[in-house]
């Protein structure tokens, strides 16, 4: 009996039905009756419920492995609960995969036991739960139902689950090949042999198998020049598992690399495991063993890509380079004559990775055109043999030198003694990537650290100390924080204001600059400002700073000054108490430049940065938006209505405005700023626009961490009829609307107000793609069941969203269905705009007649419901391309037909039976029968993959639908291109603009 979940909608509801359903079904079997219903009480809403199956269920059963895994379609599909929509849901028509459980004679504890083991299997991401079990009817044996993924995890021909990964699938019972060849080889030694094949029966499937190898097989031998190896070719090439495949193969003919095992003529376990063993950690190279016949020499015989890890020469493992051979065999060569400095740089050497130079004594004659760089302890110089590197491009000899290499060099004064511990110093504080080596002047005795010349890139040329980082790019600024301070320190002689805790009030400031880009803060004499000029009743005067600010400038490593800056001065009248001074401006020195002070009188200024200041009314700004803007809240809200202020403040507050999370601002628009103006459209209740919005939208920039303006921005304008009188109306409209940039829907960026008509007006993001009409014209050629199906993803994709906000529309039609683009991308637009602005009868009914839902007609409130019976009428236009009741006029008549269930004539020669059955759904007349947004939205995008080529999950319902849309496709082109040519039908009476309908309601109310 199948469970009815239909009046349940919570999961402790769907458990009680699950258990009252224990006396529907039996499996025949009381132990697996038992274990079933155990298994379903302990369900808790994770994966499948494990339940009997009825054979019968199980469809287009197919074989795959050695009668142990098939699959079959599962006719209901597994039953399970849905967390978010709170809803129990079986997958129909489920593509699943079969675990046979041959020949159980008896139904033990351990064949239960079994069966509980089987019924979970992990995967990389979640723990996986089989569906349930069922019984061949014929052959008694016992079936477990698992997710179609189970053959991505277990071994189609034994059952056991993989050993690697999802991509390499690889079971040990793919090791019976090789097994099976065992007794068609030997190397004549029982310790070879017995070594190979522990080697063979360990194989994982990555890689080759390593193998006995034939001499014979080996052809083309040839030496190389100054190596311990040997190339040749492999007549038949290594044995690997081709997964792609599924097969053993063989890479025939491949170049290989030999080593002869000269010094290993009498084989002993220990030996020959210390000889082969360091080779066989890379499994991948190492095909096998081969041997001379007439010399009896053991052969190893690698892959040609050996010599990528291995060294040519003497066969040692490396990393780009062979340090043995390049650096240790050259140590006699070279000597600083310290010894402890030839270690260390021995050392360096031996641990040289191929990346960067090669650290190294480099003789002082080596070093020419040296020059002092002045007021630094760094010179530079020219390194006449260049540095030591490795490079790609040369195939021979890869370490090369790079002549006449300009170069810093760092001297390391008053130091003979070299001792270990000065050398950690050195490595900690001095030898970044970019050190080359050691050297020293014969004459003075001094050590010198040889760096790139581009070290002064990102260190100090004067201290040596490293450079900060940009937090925003990660690139150096070349700025050292000590030198800079020393520098200000040593002006500090240089000015004084008269006043001592003046003076130290301001050199504690300037001790405590730690960015680059921060404000120095300065004694400024009075006679450095000009242009005074008081700001009327603000309490600040406004001036040009001859001199003007100190910024530091990155490209010389100095600071300069910004001449002929605006500055405000905040004055303190005949000041008497300074400690009183400072503990007013302590919280305004980020925001100063400094202090001045009015000759010859104890009136103190306090040098303010304008940018943290409105001009408007010189307020202090409270966060970066107003800093961005030029103008802080209160002025860029000061209207001279208050309710509209009052509505521009609320939606400004409501938002992160240091941060930028909402993305965009809400804002009142003067008219002037709009061009090129030019009416677009017109509807029961406003007017409709294009412009271009000359100073544009105001957006956060991430990049820059700013505020800014997209100039020249192309908007609509919804002009609301007789919205002046409304106003209370308008607002609460304008609310709606989501603060934050959405993808569903038109967005709103702001308001204004026409000078001539005074009608309030919405400005809206622009679609320039047209509404669903101007669509169809362009487009109705290509629009195929694909294109419309992608169509209709997108709107019941918006939909669904706009009903996650607790939100309804009101008013759907296709009207209100805009292209942001020529292609699929589509928003929804007028959200809560569905009747006159100064209607504010709570009875009146709104719309475009055939899209309202009956019950709304009927005068009941408007609900979800009522957007999906209008969805419904959206699918029918996609479907024929003609608007419903488009030959019917548009009046009480109409409206009574909708209320007794007629809707618009259905063709099935041009729309699919399993489209025609969604569509009904939706428009059928009891609201409580019609499908949710998401339910929906499941369905459209099924129909949309079911024509998508490159969708890869195709299930059995998909090809059914696909057939589907297949067959009505012809019939549909042929319809649209004589709708396209013949415009006659439509009635004269039928109109689809919203209006108010209650003149053709009244009857119905009564």
């Amino acid at each position: 009996m199948e469970l009815d979940f239909a009046d349940c909608w919570d999961f402790a509801s769907g458990k009680e039905i699950i258990v009252k359903n224990f006396t529907n079904w039996t499996s025949g079997n009381e132990i697996i009756d038992n274990f079933i219903q155990e298994k379903q009480l302990k369900y808790d809403g994770s994966g499948r419920v494990f339940e009997w199956i009825p054979y019968n269920e199980l469809l287009d059963i197919k074989e795959i492995g050695d009668n142990c895994l098939n699959i079959a379609i599962f006719k209901n599909g597994p039953l399970w609960y849905d967390e978010d929509e709170k809803e129990w849901i079986r997958s129909m028509c489920e593509k699943v995969c079969l675990r046979y459980l041959h020949n159980p004679q008896d139904l033990t504890d351990e064949f239960i036991n079994k069966i509980e083991s089987y019924s979970l299997y992990e995967t990389e991401y979640s723990t996986e739960h089989c569906y349930g079990i069922t019984q061949n009817p014929d052959t008694r044996d016992y079936i477990l139902t698992f997710s179609k993924n189970y053959l991505e995890y277990f071994c189609e021909k034994c059952g056991n689950k993989y050993e690697n990964t999802i991509r390499l699938k690889w079971c040990k019972c793919q090791i019976k090949h090789i097994e099976n060849n065992f007794t068609n080889w030997t190397s004549g030694n029982k310790i070879i042999d017995n070594f190979i094949k522990e080697k063979q029966l360990k194989f994982n499937g990555r890689g080759t198998v390593f193998e006995w190898i034939p001499y014979n097989e080996l052809i083309d031998i040839n030496v190389i020049e100054k190596s311990v190896f040997v190339t040749a070719i492999r007549k038949d090439g290594q044995l690997y598992y081709d997964f792609g495949k599924k097969e053993w193969t063989r890479k025939l003919n491949k170049k290989v690399i030999l080593r002869f095992l000269y010094d290993l003529q009498n084989i002993n376990e220990y030996e020959f495991l210390n000889k082969v063993e360091p080779y066989l950690l890379d499994n991948e190279y190492l095909n096998g063993i081969s041997q001379n016949p007439d010399t009896n020499v053991y052969i190893l015989v690698f892959s040609e890509d050996f010599f990528e890890y291995y060294c040519e020469n003497c066969g040692e493992k490396y990393r780009r380079i062979c340090n043995q051979c390049q650096f240790k065999n050259n140590f006699t060569n070279w000597s600083s004559g310290n010894k402890i400095i030839d270690n260390f740089i021995q050392e360096k050497q031996l641990k040289y990775n191929g990346y960067g130079s090669v650290f190294e004594w480099i003789p002082f004659n080596e070093l020419i055109i040296i020059k002092e760089i002045e007021d630094s302890c760094s010179t530079t110089a020219i390194l006449k043999n260049g540095l030591l590197c490795y490079s790609l491009y040369y195939s021979e000899n890869r370490l090369i030198r790079k002549p006449c290499e300009k170069v810093c060099l760092k001297y390391l004064h008053n130091l003979h003694d070299i001792t270990d511990e000065f050398l950690i110093e050195i490595t900690k504080s001095y030898l970044t990537d970019d050190c080359y080596g050691f050297s020293q002047n014969p004459d003075t005795k001094e050590y010198i650290l040889v760096f790139s010349y581009y070290h002064f890139d990102n260190y100090c040329i004067k201290c040596g100390n490293e450079y900060v980082k940009d937090e925003y790019s990660d690139k150096y600024i070349k700025w050292c924080k000590q030198c800079q301070i020393n520098q200000l320190k040593s002006n500090f002689t240089n000015w004084t204001s008269g006043n001592k805790k003046i003076d130290e009030f301001i050199q504690k400031s300037q001790s405590r600059i730690s960015e680059y880009s921060d404000t120095v803060f300065e004694w400024i004499p009075y006679n450095k400002f000009i242009n005074i000029n008081e700001i009327g009743k603000s309490g600040f005067t406004i001036a040009i700073w001859k001199d003007g600010p100190l910024y530091y400038s990155s490209s010389n490593g100095n600071y300069k000054r910004k001449l002929n800056r605006k500055v405000l001065l905040k004055h303190w009248y005949n000041l008497q108490n300074i400690n009183v001074f400072f503990n007013e401006i302590i919280h305004l020195i980020n925001e100063s430049y400094g202090i001045s002070r009015i000759q010859n009188t104890n009136d103190f200024i306090l040098v303010l940065q304008p940018k943290y200041y409105c001009e408007n009314c010189w307020g202090k700004y409270n966060n970066k938006f107003e800093i961005d803007n030029k103008s802080c809240i209160s002025c860029q809200t000061n209207h001279e209505n208050k309710k509209i202020g009052d509505l521009i403040q609320e939606m400004k507050l409501n938002i992160n405005q240091n941060f930028g999370n909402s993305d965009k601002i809400f804002e009142w628009i003067p008219y002037d700023q709009f061009s090129n103006i030019e009416e677009i459209g017109k509807g029961g209740f406003s007017t409709v626009y294009s412009a271009i919005w000359k100073d544009g939208l105001l957006l956060y920039k991430y990049s820059s961490q700013s505020w800014k303006r997209i100039p020249n921005r192309k908007v609509a304008l919804k002009c609301l009829h007789n919205s002046q009188n409304s106003l209370d109306e308008f607002i609460n409209k304008i609310k709606v609307y989501p603060r934050q940039m959405m993808d569903y829907i038109i967005n709103l960026y702001g308001i204004s107000q026409d000078p001539n008509t005074k009608d309030y007006i919405m400005v809206l993001e622009y679609a320039k793609g047209g509404n669903f009409n101007n669509y169809l014209d362009k487009n109705y050629e290509s629009f195929d069941w694909l294109n419309g199906l992608k169509v209709l993803t997108n709107i019941i994709g918006n939909l669904s969203k706009i009903h996650q906000e607790q939100m309804v529309h009101h008013d759907f039609h296709i009207g209100n269905i805009l292209f942001i683009d020529n292609n699929y991308k589509v928003r929804i637009s007028d959200v809560g705009l569905y009747r006159k602005i100064d209607d504010v009868d709570e009875t009146s009914i709104y719309g475009v007649m055939p899209y309202v839902a009956p019950e709304v007609l009927k005068g009941k409130p408007y609900t979800e419901e009522a957007d999906i019976y209008s969805f419904g009428m959206i699918m029918y236009i996609i479907a024929t391309g003609r608007q419903p009741f488009i030959d019917y006029a548009h009046d009480e008549v109409l409206v009574l037909n909708i209320c007794n269930g007629i809707r618009p004539e259905i063709n099935e020669k041009i729309t699919p039976k399993c489209y025609i059955d969604l569509m009904k759904r939706c428009w059928d007349l009891d609201p409580e029968n019609r499908p949710n947004s998401n339910e929906i939205k499941e369905m459209v995008e099924s129909f949309r993959n079911s024509l998508n080529q490159i969708f890869e999950e195709k299930e059995q319902q998909h090809y059914e639908m696909e057939g589907q849309f297949k067959e009505t496709e012809e019939f549909r082109k042929a319809r649209f291109l004589s709708i396209k040519n013949d415009q006659s039908t439509t009635h004269t009476q039928a109109i689809y603009t919203s209006r108010l309908l209650n003149p053709f309601t009244k009857n119905l109310l009564k």
